[in-house]
Formats: C-alpha cells, sequence, structure tokens
C-alpha cells in the first residue's frame, strides 16, 4: 500500500494532508482538482481498489454520506467507488461541511483511434478519430457537469531566423470537443503527436496516451540573399553601400544571388531580374543560385520563386539593386618628391568599367 500527497495534481509516496482536510490512500495514482466552481474537490483515480481511502482530518463531528445523504461511514476514512458524490456532513449543525466527487480515470480512458490529414500549402488539418468519454460530475447543487478534457500537439518545425532555417518546438493545446484540429503548414517533413489528455499528463501516466503520423511537407516559404562581389581596388567610390532589402554600390555591379528557401520542400527556382523602369523585359535564370552582373545605372529588381515538387504551393522574395550614377574625380596636381604630401596620384571613381588618364606636366609635355 502506497500513500501520496497531492499540491494541485502532483503525488508521491507520503500520506499528508491536502489542502488541512483530506488524506488520500491509493496504490495508483490520482489527482485531486480544486479549481471547479460549487464542488470542493475532485479525485481522479487511475484505478480505484479495496485499498483506496479518502480521510477526512477534520475535528468536528462529522459522518460520510452520499449526495442522496444515505450514511457511508462514521469513520474519518472510507472506500469511495467510481461516479460518486460524497459529503462531509456535521452531526452537530446538521448541515454539510465538504463536497467531493470521485471518478475512476480508468473507466474513461481515451481511445486514440487514428488521425489522417488534409491540408493546403498555408495550414494543415489533423483529421482525428477519438473516442473520448464524459468524465462527468455533480455539483454541491445536484447539477450536471463534466470536466474539460485537453489534448496536445507536438512537433519540430522549421522557422527561418538571422538568415538561416532553424528547428523550432511546435506545441498547442486543444478542448475537445472536436474532430479537426488546424494548424499552420509545417515548412518540413515531420512527425506529429497527439497526446493526452491533461489529467492523464498530471498523473504522468504511459501507454496509449498518444498518436502520431509522419507527414510529408508541400509549404514552401521563400527566402534569398543578395552578396556584392568585391573588388581589389581601393579607390572605387561606393563600391558596396547596400542597406536593408537593397543592394547598392558602383557599376559593374556584379552580385551573387542565392536561394535561401525551404530545400528540400523548394524543389524548382525561377529568377526574374529587371529594370524597375521596364518592368516588361526581364532576364530568366532556372539555377538555385545565380551570379549577375549589373551594367548600366538604375534600379533593379531580382525576384526568386520556388515551388514545391507538383508546382503546387509557390512562394517569392525580392532584392532591389541599385547601381549608382558615374563619377570621377581626378586631382589636379601632384608632387611625388618623396616628402610624403601628396605624392600619390590616385583616381576616385564609380560605376566606371574603363577609363584613360593622360598625365601633362606644368610645361605641357606628357609625363604619362
Amino acid at each position: 500500500m502506497k500513500r501520496y500527497i497531492v499540491v494541485i495534481v502532483l503525488f508521491c509516496a507520503v500520506a499528508e494532508s491536502i489542502s488541512g482536510q483530506f488524506t488520500v490512500t491509493s496504490s495508483s495514482e490520482y489527482i485531486q482538482i480544486t479549481d471547479q466552481q460549487d464542488i470542493n474537490a475532485i479525485f481522479l483515480f487511475n484505478g480505484i481498489n479495496t485499498s483506496t481511502e479518502i480521510s477526512y482530518n477534520g475535528t468536528e463531528n462529522f459522518e460520510w454520506r452520499k449526495y442522496d445523504n444515505s450514511f457511508v461511514a462514521n469513520t474519518p476514512n472510507f472506500s469511495p467507488d467510481d461516479a460518486t458524490g460524497y459529503i462531509v456532513f456535521d452531526k452537530i449543525n446538521n448541515k454539510p461541511l465538504y463536497h467531493i466527487w470521485v471518478i475512476d480515470y480508468s473507466l474513461y480512458r481515451i481511445g486514440f483511434n487514428g488521425v489522417t490529414t488534409n491540408g493546403d500549402c498555408y495550414k494543415l488539418s489533423l483529421n482525428t478519430n477519438f473516442n473520448v468519454p464524459n468524465l462527468v460530475y455533480y455539483d454541491k447543487n445536484n447539477k450536471q457537469k463534466s470536466l474539460k478534457r485537453t489534448f496536445y500537439v507536438h512537433y519540430v518545425d522549421y522557422t527561418y531566423k538571422d538568415s538561416t532555417w532553424q528547428d523550432i518546438e511546435m506545441n498547442s493545446e486543444h478542448t475537445y470537443p472536436f474532430t479537426d484540429i488546424e494548424i499552420n503548414a509545417p515548412k518540413k517533413d515531420v512527425n506529429i503527436c497527439i497526446s493526452g489528455d491533461n489529467f492523464a499528463r498530471a498523473m504522468h501516466l504511459s501507454g496509449d496516451t498518444s498518436i502520431c503520423i509522419d507527414y510529408k511537407a508541400i509549404a514552401v516559404e521563400c527566402h534569398l540573399s543578395a552578396t556584392v562581389e568585391k573588388r581589389s581596388g581601393t579607390n572605387e567610390y561606393l563600391r558596396d553601400n547596400s542597406e536593408n532589402n537593397t543592394v547598392k554600390g558602383s557599376g559593374p555591379l556584379i552580385v551573387s544571388l542565392e536561394n535561401k528557401s525551404n530545400n528540400p520542400v523548394a524543389t524548382f527556382f525561377e529568377w526574374k531580374i529587371y529594370k524597375n523602369s521596364a518592368p516588361q523585359s526581364y532576364n530568366r535564370y532556372n539555377e538555385e543560385n545565380i551570379r549577375y552582373s549589373f551594367n548600366e545605372t538604375g534600379d533593379y529588381t531580382a525576384v526568386l520563386k520556388v515551388s514545391n515538387a507538383d508546382g503546387i504551393c509557390t512562394s517569392t522574395d525580392s532584392v532591389r539593386v541599385t547601381v549608382l550614377e558615374s563619377l570621377l574625380e581626378v586631382p589636379n596636381a601632384f608632387s611625388p618628391n618623396g616628402d610624403g604630401i601628396n605624392d600619390e596620384f590616385r583616381v576616385v571613381f564609380k560605376s566606371l568599367k574603363t577609363y584613360n588618364i593622360v598625365i601633362f606636366n606644368r610645361w605641357g609635355r606628357v609625363v604619362y
């Protein structure tokens, strides 16, 4: 025989007062519920047998009665039955002190008969076939009520954060009755589990308390990155002046465009690059990643469209590319005499592919 204490929903192997009023002796797990209206406590046992007892710890002259006022016991402890309400009755003042209800939870276990999926590119429905008996009790006013049974959905999905895909634990709670549970369409292949109920979880019950299903993802989420290719020249002005969602710099601007979508669900790729002043005229590519040279001054848009294997689900992302206007700044004099002042002749430029320079001395002769 084991004894347990309960603090809300916890138990251990020592019998002590529950909220200063009740003590429970049980060889199985149990919980005490005290948050329901018009009843002092509901006891759920994972099996009731001859060793199960509930004791009242008060000092009043009392006896145990059932809800119909029939006598149960005039001792502090008694052996309860399933689906029965009991009263701690004050014999001196002829009034009830406490109302409790007892449920043998093992008789109302959930039947996880099956689950199927039905979804699109945005939402996924979990179609459940569960047998969930009502946990019925009566309050002190003899009004029939039911305990709410909560189920838990768990799976590990993808989320795009800090320019990379990361695993994320997805958890949600759903109160019965329901037939379908709707969740966001996962971004990768997942194993989805539905477990329950809240009372089985509180009693740490194992066994048939969950059902799982594998789901092959179809939803795609497009992301891209754009990186300006560096050049070695130190005198190029604003080679890369990129900002959020905009790539900006001097031309010819060579940009590496990289797919960052949720591969391998994202299977097919289409790039379109066009000048914003003429969007109907674009260059199209089907590679996953491309390297593109923007040669002319102006504003451009690079659009990536991805789709899943059957082409039903699509998603797009884009980046703006600005090639700055041409600039050439040439010093009008320099003195390469080794004194450390204006010894070096350096031209500052942007958006120029080539340029020719002729240097004259002060007398008009070509020296370079």
